[in-house]
């Protein structure tokens, strides 16, 4: 009689010769499967497959000012960003203006990334998607 062991906390296949106490078991052999493309789990008395998830690609934290600028210009956004920072008002408007012309690179937690992003009704997703683009060009 062959043993198969899975995770009792999630139901996970764990291949191995060596079966723990802790572990969960059944007699009812997996379904042949890829685990480098899906895993297998132990539900209701069955094994199911399932496809594996691509890895979620992180928000980078900062980026050059030319990969910001070349993903607002592929979002159709470089021109709103554009008047935004020239119509900020005082000193916070000139330190913007200076910072969007000199600085070398773009800080996702930045008071500007802020702003433009407040005054351009942007969501904080599709400012990270903007990051994940920006960070491949």
């Amino acid at each position: 009689m062959t043993i198969y062991a899975y995770n009792p906390a999630t139901g996970e296949l764990i291949r191995t010769d060596n079966v723990a106490d802790w572990m969960g078991t059944t007699e009812v052999p997996p379904p042949d499967f890829d685990p480098m493309a899906a895993g297998c789990f132990w539900r209701d008395d069955h094994w199911e497959v399932e496809d594996a998830k691509p890895p979620v690609a992180p928000v980078p934290e900062v980026v050059t000012m030319r990969q910001a600028r070349l993903a607002l210009l592929g979002a159709g956004l470089l021109a709103q960003v554009n008047t935004a920072v020239e119509n900020m008002p005082g000193d916070e408007g000139e330190a913007a203006r200076i910072e969007w012309e000199y600085a070398q690179e773009v800080r996702r937690d930045s008071p500007l990334v802020a702003g433009l992003s407040e005054i351009l009704g942007l969501t904080d997703e599709t400012l990270d998607n903007l990051y994940k683009v920006a960070a491949g060009l």
